[in-house]
């Protein structure tokens, strides 16, 4: 009997998850608009709130821009790559570094960078 009003309040309160619910990409998370440009892939978002995190709360890492226009970004012991189309005008004007950790490299997904930058 309590797991099932247990279950009648998580369903009220909109706590039971579905596959979509789960999705680290919420409906108004601007940066989901957008595409990595993987190649082969035709659209993938670039990242949700759980792949992204502003440069300041990154503590600035170190940040340099190749001569073929590529992006790279210091974390941790790691320099991550992004290559266009995976480079984006911050819709907010914060730098956003986005990328999925994995066991070894971390995995590039998007940046985002103040307007004027690009």
């Amino acid at each position: 009997m309590k797991s099932v009003l247990l279950l009648a309040l998580l369903v009220s309160l909109g706590v039971f998850l579905s596959p979509s619910a789960s999705s680290p990409v919420r409906a108004d998370d601007w940066r989901s608009k957008y595409s990595t440009g993987r190649p082969g892939v035709e659209f993938e978002a670039c990242c949700g709130y759980k792949d992204c995190r502003t440069a300041e709360d990154l503590g600035n890492p170190k940040m340099r821009r190749d001569a073929d226009g590529s992006y790279e970004v210091k974390i941790g012991k790691y320099w991550i790559r992004y290559d266009f189309p995976a480079v984006h005008p911050s819709e907010d004007s914060k730098t956003w570094v986005c990328y999925m950790e994995t066991g070894s490299d971390p995995e590039p997904l998007c940046l985002f960078l103040p307007p004027g930058i690009i």
